[in-house]
C-alpha cells in the first residue's frame, strides 16, 4: 500500500511536455485519484513524507541522470573520460575555454531535470501543508494529538528543497502551502534570496517544533536513523539553514555579505554524524558519482587533478594542474607524493587508461587525472555493499569552523578544523597563533579533500564562494543555474544562460 499511494502521487504531479509545470497540478483525472482524495487519508502522509526524503536524496546524489555531477566536473572535484551528461564539457583544461549551459534546446537534461525534480517533491509536501490547514486534519497515535511530527517533516523537507534551489538557480518560483497554484505567472518568479529566505522560514518551523516536542519520529524516514528524533532532525535542519547561508555567495565578492554570526548560531548545533546510508538496503539500487568513480566501478569519473595537485608536494611531478596542451593520449604523470596522509588513503593512484571491467577506453584519463577516489566509493562494488554518502559530519564541523573564524573565536575554529586535518591527514601545521588567512586556506582545504566527494555540489558551492583565489571556480565556469528554457517558454519569456565567455575570470596561478 506504501508503495502504491507514493506511485499515485508521482505520476499525478508527472510534468507533461506541453504545458506549464504547475497548470497541470489540479486536474481531474477519471482513471487517477486527485489530490483531494490522494491526501484525504493523513494516515498516508508519513508514506509519503518517507517517499520524500528517499527522492531527496536520489535526485541529489544524481544517480543516473548525472545532473549533480555535472556540478563535480565543473569545480574540478572530479574529471571524467566519457563525454556522458557533458561532463568533460565542464572540466577545466589549459587551451579550452567552457561553454555557456546550452539554455536554448528544451530537450537537455541539464538543468532541466534538477529543476523539475525539486518542484516534483515539493508539489507533493506542500499539497500535505495545504489539506491540514485547509480541513483541519490531525494525525493521532495512540489516540494523541501528533500532528506536529507531519508538520516537522514537511517544513524541513519543504527547507532543503528550497535551499537546495536557492543554492542553484538564480531565480525560482516559490511556491507554498498557501499558494493560489491556479494563478501563477511569470510575475512570481523571484530571485535566490527570496528563496533563501523561504527556505530558512521553513527549517525555522521546524527546529522550534523540535524544540518544544520531544518525539520519535516516523520509521524509515532516512537512513542510519539520521532524523529518528527530534533532536536528531532539529540538527538535520540547522545544518541545512546553516548552508543556505553560508554557500549562497556566487563570488568572493560576495562571500563579505554573509551573516555569519547566524551561521554560527545554526551550525553550531549541526549534525553530529555523518548522513549516509549503509548498502545493500532494500529497493535502495541508488548510485553517487563517487561509487562511479571507484576502480571496479567502470570508472565514470576520476579525481580531479587539481585536488592531487593542491595535496602535493609544491612541483611535484606527479601532480601537474592544468595538464599542458601537448599532453596526449598514452602519456601518464608519475604517482604524487605528499605531507598528507589521505593521499593514500582516500584516492588511488591509477595511470592505467582502460577500466577493469574492459571495452572502456578513454583518452580523457590519461589526459586529466592519475587517480581514482578510494573513500566514499565502497557501493561501486558489484555487490553493493558499502557506505553512501550524502552529507558528512566533517562539512558540519568545517562549516562551524568558518563560522566561528570569520566571528573571532580563533580558538574555536583550529580545534574544528585539525579533526580531520591532524588525526586523518597528519598534518600539524594550524594552530592557535596561525594567521587568519592561514588558517581559512587550511578549512577550505579540508572542506575539498573532506566534503567534495559525497554530495557533488558542495565543491562547486565552495569554489565560487571562498575568499582564497587559488581556490576559487576556473574562467568561463558557470557559476549558477538558469531556470530550463523548457519552463520558460512556457511563460514567453526568453532563453538566458551562465558560463562560457560572458563569465571571463582572471586566471590564477596554480
Amino acid at each position: 500500500m506504501k508503495r502504491a499511494i507514493y506511485l499515485l502521487i508521482i505520476l499525478f504531479f508527472g510534468v507533461t511536455s506541453c504545458e506549464p509545470y504547475f497548470s497541470g497540478l489540479d486536474i481531474k483525472n477519471e482513471y487517477d485519484p486527485d489530490i483531494e482524495t490522494v491526501m484525504g487519508d493523513i494516515n498516508q502522509y508519513p508514506s509519503l513524507i518517507g517517499g520524500a526524503y528517499n527522492n531527496w536524496w536520489h535526485h541529489m546524489l544524481g544517480a543516473y541522470d548525472g545532473d549533480t555531477w555535472i556540478l563535480a566536473t565543473n569545480s574540478d572535484a572530479f574529471t571524467a573520460g566519457a563525454g556522458n551528461w557533458n561532463l568533460q564539457v565542464y572540466y577545466y583544461r589549459r587551451g579550452y575555454e567552457k561553454p555557456m549551459i546550452p539554455n536554448s534546446d528544451k530537450n537537455a537534461g541539464f538543468p532541466r531535470t534538477l529543476w523539475y525534480n525539486h518542484y516534483s517533491k515539493i508539489s507533493t509536501v506542500r499539497n500535505m501543508l495545504a489539506t491540514i490547514a485547509e480541513k483541519g486534519m490531525v494525525y493521532k497515535e495512540d489516540n494523541e494529538d501528533r500532528t506536529y511530527k507531519v508538520l516537522a517533516n514537511c517544513y524541513f523537507l519543504m527547507g532543503a528543497f528550497y535551499t537546495e534551489l536557492s543554492l542553484l538557480f538564480d531565480q525560482c518560483f516559490l511556491i507554498t502551502e498557501d499558494s493560489d497554484i491556479q494563478s501563477i505567472t511569470a510575475d512570481d518568479i523571484r530571485p535566490a534570496s527570496e528563496a533563501q529566505s523561504l527556505a530558512l522560514s521553513y527549517l525555522d518551523k521546524c527546529i522550534e517544533i523540535c524544540n518544544t516536542h520531544n518525539f520519535t519520529n516516523f520509521s524509515g524516514m532516512m537512513p542510519s536513523d539520521i532524523v529518528g528524533n527530534n533532536v536528531k532532525l532539529r540538527q538535520f535542519a540547522n545544518f541545512m539553514a546553516a548552508r543556505a547561508i553560508a554557500y549562497h555567495p556566487r563570488t568572493k565578492q560576495e562571500y563579505s555579505s554573509v551573516d555569519w554570526n547566524r551561521v554560527k548560531k545554526y551550525i553550531s548545533d549541526g549534525l553530529a554524524q555523518d548522513v549516509k546510508a549503509t548498502l545493500p538496503l532494500q529497493g535502495w539500487d541508488e548510485w553517487s558519482y563517487a561509487a562511479a568513480s571507484w576502480p571496479g566501478a567502470n570508472q565514470w569519473g576520476r579525481v580531479g587533478m587539481r585536488v592531487i595537485n593542491m595535496m602535493a608536494y609544491p612541483g611535484d611531478p606527479g601532480a601537474i594542474w592544468p595538464l599542458p596542451t601537448d599532453f596526449g593520449q598514452g602519456q601518464t604523470l608519475p604517482e604524487a607524493q605528499s605531507p598528507d596522509y589521505r593521499l593514500g588513503t582516500d584516492f588511488i593512484y591509477y595511470p592505467d587508461v582502460n577500466t577493469p571491467t574492459g571495452g572502456l577506453s578513454y583518452d580523457g584519463y590519461s589526459k586529466y587525472s592519475s587517480y581514482a577516489l578510494k573513500r566514499f566509493s565502497e557501493t561501486g562494488q558489484q555487490s553493493g555493499e558499502g557506505d553512501l554518502y550524502f552529507f558528512t559530519k566533517a562539512e558540519s564541523d568545517l562549516l562551524y569552523a568558518e563560522a566561528a573564524l570569520q566571528t573571532n573565536e580563533t580558538a574555536k575554529a583550529v580545534q574544528l578544523v585539525n579533526l580531520t586535518r591532524v588525526n586523518r591527514g597528519h598534518l600539524n601545521d594550524i594552530t592557535d597563533t596561525s594567521t587568519k588567512d592561514k588558517i581559512m586556506e587550511a578549512i577550505y582545504y579540508e572542506r575539498f579533500v573532506e566534503c567534495g566527494y559525497a554530495y557533488t555540489a558542495t565543491p562547486f558551492y565552495d569554489r565560487r564562494r571562498t575568499p582564497i583565489d587559488k581556490f576559487q571556480l576556473t574562467t568561463r565556469s558557470f557559476r549558477q543555474l538558469p531556470i530550463p528554457i523548457l519552463e520558460l517558454s512556457f511563460y514567453d519569456l526568453e532563453s538566458y544562460s551562465f558560463g562560457g565567455e560572458q563569465e571571463r575570470y582572471e586566471e590564477y596561478e596554480f
